[in-house]
């Protein structure tokens, strides 16, 4: 019974090894990321900034 247990959980835990993931940070920014840093900066601030998407971003009227 204990080996049959022990076989049991080692095929599990080989089983989950592949359900791991892992978080990337260091991979490139994305569109809407990149977008919204220059927005800030361009606008004068996050409360400057009206709206940001894919294609770019828009500042708010004065």
């Amino acid at each position: 019974m204990k080996s049959v247990l022990t076989l049991a959980s080692a095929a599990l835990a080989l089983a989950l090894t592949g359900c791991i993931s892992v978080s990337d940070t260091s991979a490139a920014s994305t569109k809407v990321q990149e977008n919204t840093d220059i927005a800030i900066r361009v606008c004068g601030g996050a409360d400057n900034v009206a709206e940001v998407n894919r294609e770019g971003y828009r500042c708010k009227a004065s």
